[in-house]
């Protein structure tokens, strides 16, 4: 009952956060997180289309009948803008010099661990498992990096009217719980506990969405801090 259900909203929750935030647009249009419905739309067309490939046997990004349902080519593009554009908007937020060094720093690293990860995973057909842990954790401290940014200039680490405390969160919640469920799906002796495993993929997926949402309907316009 419960993975129908999840199945059947975590796609319209992609849209839905979409409309969000196009209806927010003048609150953040000339802000670092002005290219964010773009991310967003591209998010939506890569899980309709990622969905479409993984259960229609007649689809396939590679011209192999063994990779049909294989839909990793477009995951492990998404992954790398997905990293890539949040480590530039918290580059832009944060103020503390040695952070931002560190998040540049950390753009580098993980870009270096993805091309070394081709040696080791193909990029059409596998998960780049490194580069996914890498950039996780990575975003993991970024986000850690803005808290302590709103602590400095605001005396709390979230506050409930900034756009960007909602979608760190969300962020927050998908990756520390997702991370696990990554790694666990290269161990074929996990795979009995594969509905399980797509039931707790689906409620990060939904639990992400709804603070991203919260976050849009409840946003106000703030000055970026940089100094």
């Amino acid at each position: 009952m419960l993975d129908s259900i999840l199945e059947y909203i975590y796609l319209p929750l992609y849209g839905i956060v979409l409309l969000l935030s196009l209806w927010r647009y003048p609150r953040y249009y000339d802000t670092p997180l002005r290219f964010l419905p773009v991310l967003l739309m591209y998010t939506f067309l890569t899980e309709i289309l990622g969905q479409f490939i993984r259960e229609n046997d007649e689809i396939s990004l590679i011209f192999k009948e063994i990779y049909y349902n294989n839909n990793w080519l477009i995951f492990n593009i998404y992954n790398i803008v997905f990293f890539l554009y949040f480590y530039f908007v918290y580059y832009s937020y944060v103020s503390n010099k040695n952070h931002r060094k560190l998040i540049k720093a950390g753009a580098v690293v993980f870009l270096v661990i993805s091309i070394v990860n081709l040696f080791f995973q193909s990029f059409a057909t596998k998960p780049q498992l490194a580069s996914y842990i890498a950039g996780a954790l990575i975003l993991i401290s970024c986000i850690f990096f803005y808290r302590r940014h709103l602590k400095k200039h605001f005396g709390v680490s979230f506050l409930k009217r900034d756009l960007l405390s909602w979608l760190s969160l969300g962020i927050l919640i998908f990756y520390v719980g997702y991370l696990p469920i990554k790694i666990s799906r290269n161990y074929p002796e996990l795979y009995e506990f594969g509905t399980w495993l797509r039931e707790a993929h689906l409620i990060l997926i939904v639990a992400m969405n709804v603070c991203f949402a919260y976050g849009f309907i409840n946003m106000r316009r703030r000055k970026l801090l940089t100094k």
